[in-house]
């Protein structure tokens, strides 16, 4: 089923407002689903609404954020975020890092106790709407074990680079540093489909098809085995390490349900005018872009894509045609309406 964006928005607001969220941070929290959603990765959409809402309903989200700045310099920050919604608190920090970089010309803000914050391009994208290039990171709860490993040591901590170009769209890499999401993962056992070999392993280090199988205690892998373990590592340094926060085996899982998380994160923003004129920059980054869409291609291969330009596309049918919703995320929802008493997604919001 395909539903009007303005549908999916009030429904997600409604029912964190509901719960004690003020609108605005509603509204916050709401918006990095919908363009997760919109730009077709599910595993961060609204399927997430409902551990949102439990872990808020268990105090370990608070309802209305506390955000304090632990220590500052001209072109650095420490947030603390004190267990707030991670959405709430990234947009914070990147609002932050991007009005240090308007005046010093780069700027890092390092965030602690935080919680999950959607995808991270949602943060990078803010930058390149000032002209900024961006490169946004976080840590996760471990899921994936160091090379020839046999426990989760590390998260598939994200990472988002983000430049403007003046071509259709920013350039845009958002990636985890697992071969996959783990919502992903989620989404196929959600929906009753096997995942892609090369995604995980089960609780025996074999690897399997079976979603079920990598969530009962199996791995995910990292992305391009020990130089994305490295990778992650390093992101685990610049993110929990680097702000005082929690990191590696420290973080328990979001879907456990008796525990806090505390999660961190890093932004870092450079300001192009402070590097070279902004209008050449973004020719040069068009340009830079037409040497990959007109190079060659494979037998067999009609279109070639920079990163990101695929979800772009995704996205700029969805915000007309509709976003669709699994059946098992719309369960999760209507249960969730139910618990929450307020309005169901309406059929007549539906998009034929």
């Amino acid at each position: 089923m395909e539903f009007k964006v303005s549908t999916l928005s009030e429904f997600s607001n409604n029912v964190l407002m509901k719960a004690g969220v003020p609108s605005y941070e509603a509204d916050t929290i709401t918006r990095t689903m919908i363009e997760a959603d919109s730009r077709g990765i599910h595993s961060h959409g609204l399927m997430r609404l409902p551990i949102y809402i439990e872990r808020m309903q268990k105090g370990f989200i608070r309802t209305e954020s506390k955000i304090t700045v632990e220590k500052e310099n001209k072109g650095t920050a420490v947030i603390d975020g004190h267990f707030s919604a991670g959405q709430v608190v990234a947009t914070k920090a990147m609002d932050m890092a991007i009005e240090k970089a308007n005046e010093y010309g780069i700027a890092a803000v390092s965030v602690k106790n935080s919680n999950h914050f959607g995808i991270a391009a949602h943060y990078a994208l803010k930058a390149t709407e000032k002209d900024m290039i961006a490169i946004v990171m976080s840590n996760t709860a471990p899921l994936m074990p160091p090379t020839g490993g046999a426990e989760k040591v590390l998260g598939n901590n994200p990472l988002a680079i983000a430049a403007p170009s003046s071509g259709n769209n920013p350039v845009l890499l958002d990636m985890a540093l697992s071969n996959v999401a783990l919502g992903k993962v989620l989404f196929a056992k959600n929906n009753g489909v096997e995942i892609p070999e090369g995604w995980g392993t089960d609780k025996n280090g074999i690897p399997t098809t079976d979603p079920a199988s990598v969530l009962d205690g199996g791995f995910i892998l990292p992305v391009g085995g020990p130089k994305g373990f490295g990778l992650a590592l390093m992101v685990e340094l610049l993110t929990g390490v680097l702000s005082g926060g929690d990191f590696s085996k420290m973080i328990p899982s979001m879907y456990d349900t008796t525990k806090k998380q505390s999660i961190s994160h890093l932004m870092i923003t450079i300001n192009i005018s402070s590097f070279m004129d902004v209008r050449s920059f973004k020719d040069l980054s068009e340009t830079l872009g037409s040497y990959v869409k007109n190079a060659l291609k494979a037998p067999g291969v009609s279109q070639l894509f920079l990163p990101g330009e695929i979800e772009f596309g995704v996205e700029e049918k969805r915000l007309k045609s509709g976003i669709p919703l699994s059946d098992g995320v719309l369960e999760d929802l209507a249960k969730l309406a139910n618990t929450m008493n307020v309005a169901p997604l309406a059929e007549k919001n539906i998009i034929i």
